[in-house]
């Protein structure tokens, strides 16, 4: 597909509801043809945002931009019943996001890559209830994810993989040394398994709340890198009493690295708090072995009729994420207002990010994204 073909379509499906009015509950009724036996449905979701930030010697805005925490996507998806409780589905995502808080930075600045178009799900999968899924084709491995639960309603813009909001962005040198390498996207992460690949993926049915995963792949979109990796993730959902309680563990084989990740997200249905917490750990052949803590405080209410509203408070520390002997730490600081019946979110997230190696002396760097999401 063209670029300008790629961008008649993201602006074609961000007009549709313009003009549009509904009944229901929502806006957007479900871009849907079939029954519920049958059917074809687009779906996707639009994200633009303001980014400003300031690394110590400088301080600039980046607009619109794509936030890098939920991109900018659209899909079509296809499910077909073939039997009581079993069903076959197909599932294409892709991505465009030209202009992303994970790529924009001090030295790229009102330069879109236009041609940034990535396919993020291209799948077959068959599901039954007895048996479980059975996925093939490009997608999620079994650990995608596994450090990312998250019950706060505030991932929009903030969760534990924090490189998201700011991660172009170059750290500073103090004492006037002008921009250094260090990225905040090479100097954060949360170690979140294995990502999307062509792979074989299978999941248990659940029981008693738990799904065990397992996955063998290699990464073929955007390149392929010639390296098989596999995986196994255990999950959990459940609720007790007025507590909800999610959680996930995984180990994978990144083909260079024992990588261990988890997290867990309690939430209290009747007061809206939430606590969060992630950790990860990557055992990698150099020797040199990544590890962080991250955890999160939320909380939910409606004060509003036209949605809830999340708060949320983070932290992170990590050690040898960069290179051997570095230091990472970030707090951030999030608000998101829910519109239910424009399916939309507007939020804004305020991050400060500080890294030290044996290298160099770095400002600490403070970033805010704030924008809206609206999904279709």
């Amino acid at each position: 597909m063209s670029s300008a073909m790629v961008r008649l379509s993201v602006l074609a499906l961000a007009a549709f509801p313009a003009g549009a009015a509904f009944a229901g509950d929502t806006l957007i009724p479900p871009l849907r043809v079939g029954d519920d036996n049958s059917y074809i449905q687009l779906y996707g979701q639009i994200n633009p945002g303001f980014l400003v930030v300031d690394d110590g010697d400088s301080t600039l805005g980046y607009g619109p931009v794509d936030n890098g925490n939920s991109s900018t996507r659209f899909g079509v998806r296809f499910y077909m019943g073939i039997a009581s409780g079993t069903f076959l589905g197909a599932n294409y995502e892709a991505q465009y996001d030209p202009y992303s808080t994970n790529y924009v930075n001090q030295l790229n600045r009102g330069d879109p890559d236009w041609d940034r178009y990535l396919t993020r799900k291209a799948e077959g999968y068959l599901n039954s209830e007895q048996f479980g899924v059975l996925w093939i084709g490009q997608g999620s491995m079994a650990s995608d994810g596994t450090a990312e639960v998250d019950l706060s309603g505030t991932d929009v813009i903030g969760y534990s993989s924090i490189s998201d909001l700011a991660g172009g962005q170059l750290f500073a040198y103090s004492r006037d040394r002008g921009l250094s390498p260090i990225s905040v996207g090479s100097a954060f992460t949360n170690y979140d398994g294995l990502g999307r690949k062509v792979r074989v993926r299978y999941d248990t049915p659940s029981i008693a709340g738990f799904t065990l995963s397992g996955s063998y792949g290699s990464e073929m979109i955007p390149e392929d890198s010639g390296i098989d990796v596999w995986d196994v993730a255990l999950r959990y959902a459940g609720e007790f009493g007025a507590f909800k309680v999610a959680s996930a563990a995984a180990y994978s084989d990144t083909g260079s690295a024992d990588r261990y990740d988890g997290s867990i997200s309690v939430l209290h249905v009747p007061t809206g708090i939430s606590v969060t917490g992630a950790a990860g750990y990557d055992a990698r052949q150099d020797g040199v072995d990544g590890r962080y803590l991250y955890g999160k405080l939320g909380y939910q209410r409606s004060f509003f009729d036209v949605g809830a509203t999340a708060l949320a408070v983070d932290i992170y520390s990590g050690d040898d994420i960069g290179t051997a002997g570095s230091e990472s730490f970030t707090w951030g600081a999030f608000v998101v207002q829910n519109f239910d019946y424009y399916q939309s979110q507007v939020y804004l997230g305020v991050r400060s990010y500080r890294y030290d190696d044996e290298v160099g002396d770095y400002n600490p760097l403070l970033a805010a994204l704030t924008g809206i999401r609206v999904k279709f």
